[in-house]
């Protein structure tokens, strides 16, 4: 008996459509992803169940991605998360924004020139962390090896090696970087040969 359904074999993945799949990826399958050709993704790359990506834009995965349980990515005008980036359980990523000021109307269906708001991509720099519940807004750039604490609301681009928390989130002290070293062993480890038997 298996519980939970498990993940997609790489065969079933292959002929998925994605516009790149690297090696070793694990898709749950209760997953829900649209517009598969506009997203590449890179080697050991993990999406939980009931993630929901909405790719009607450009998605870029690297290497080493986790993107956990109930996270939703709106990539309509693309989102880029490079190499060891991390979505924790139920982080949310959105390239529009409606204005809800009243002085447009809102939702998607009505005409896109009535709705106003804001749009623009989201980039993720290697290394960087959104925590349990954070939410980023259109046009952010989250810096290298940055965290965006739990429940935390991102609204403009944040600084490399920082934890930020908050909403709107602000810099509460610097992060270390001891995991440079460790990646550089990562990456010695993946490269080594088998030995010859």
């Amino acid at each position: 008996m298996m519980l939970g359904d498990g993940y997609y074999t790489e065969n079933e993945l292959m002929s998925a459509g994605f516009r790149r799949l690297g090696g070793n990826a694990k898709i749950h399958r209760r997953a829900s992803i649209y517009g598969v050709e506009n997203i590449s993704v890179g080697d050991n790359v993990r999406i939980d169940d009931f993630t929901v990506i909405v790719a009607t834009g450009p998605l870029q995965l690297g290497n080493y991605v986790n993107i956990m349980n109930h996270c939703f990515l709106g990539a309509k005008y693309g989102i880029v998360l490079e190499d060891f980036v991390g979505l924790a359980h139920g982080s949310k990523l959105f390239t529009s924004v409606d204005d809800f000021s009243g002085g447009c109307l809102t939702g998607p269906t009505v005409p896109p020139e009535m709705t106003g708001g804001k749009k623009g991509s989201i980039v993720m720099r290697r290394h960087a962390v959104v925590c349990a519940g954070g939410v980023v807004l259109p046009c952010c750039t989250i810096g290298e090896g940055s965290i965006v604490g739990a429940l935390s609301l991102v609204k403009s681009d944040l600084e490399p090696w920082g934890i930020y928390g908050g909403v709107p989130a602000v810099r509460l002290k610097d992060r270390r970087r001891d995991l440079l070293e460790l990646e550089q062993r990562l990456q010695k480890h993946c490269c080594m040969e088998p030995e010859a038997e």
